[in-house]
């Protein structure tokens, strides 16, 4: 993928940006699907377990892309780190939360656990759609290219003279070839 000249460059931002903004309106979309099917499979427990079953993962998924958002101008071996750091609390505070509302009796565990999946599945495809359309560049051009090495300048090594470090050429033959 190259980028033209006189185009600018995406931010760097805004692959996260679309993630989140594609992800919420998904998970928008599957909470308006899912809620009045949980609630024809199981009343008004259905409805709840289906709306926990999108806030969790919507939730969850969300932190970790604002964690990045927030954290982006670190080097990435510290955002690697907050990442790392912001999974491992979300993971505590999802056993926390799941043993909670364990002890609730008033969501459908079934209609949570397939909008979970599906949900969980939802936001990952979506993640990665954006991610494949997302149009980056792989490196950064520079504004000025450095000049090529005069060998006519005092001190250019001359013909006798090897650089260290440096590939010796072989003579080319009458045809071109090495």
């Amino acid at each position: 993928m190259s980028v033209s000249q006189g185009t600018a460059s995406p931010h760097p931002l805004e692959p996260l940006r679309r993630a989140l903004r594609v992800a919420l309106v998904g998970a928008g979309l599957l909470l308006g699907l899912s809620v009045p099917v949980g609630w024809v499979v199981d009343g008004s427990a259905g409805a709840v377990g289906a709306l926990l079953g999108v806030a969790v993962p919507a939730a969850f998924f969300a932190i970790t892309v604002v964690t990045a958002l927030v954290t982006l101008r670190l080097s990435p071996g510290a955002l690697g780190g907050v990442v790392l750091g912001s999974w491992v609390v979300k993971l505590v505070l999802l056993i926390v939360a799941m043993s909670l509302l364990n002890q609730w009796d008033g969501w459908s565990r079934p209609v949570f656990g397939v909008t979970f999946v599906v949900a969980v599945i939802g936001w990952l495809v979506l993640e990665a759609w954006v991610v494949v359309r997302t149009r980056a560049p792989y490196v950064q051009p520079t504004t000025a290219a450095t000049p090529a090495p005069d060998p006519d300048a005092p001190g250019a090594p001359g013909p006798s003279t090897r650089v260290p470090g440096s590939v010796d050429r072989l003579p080319r033959s009458h045809d071109g070839h090495a």
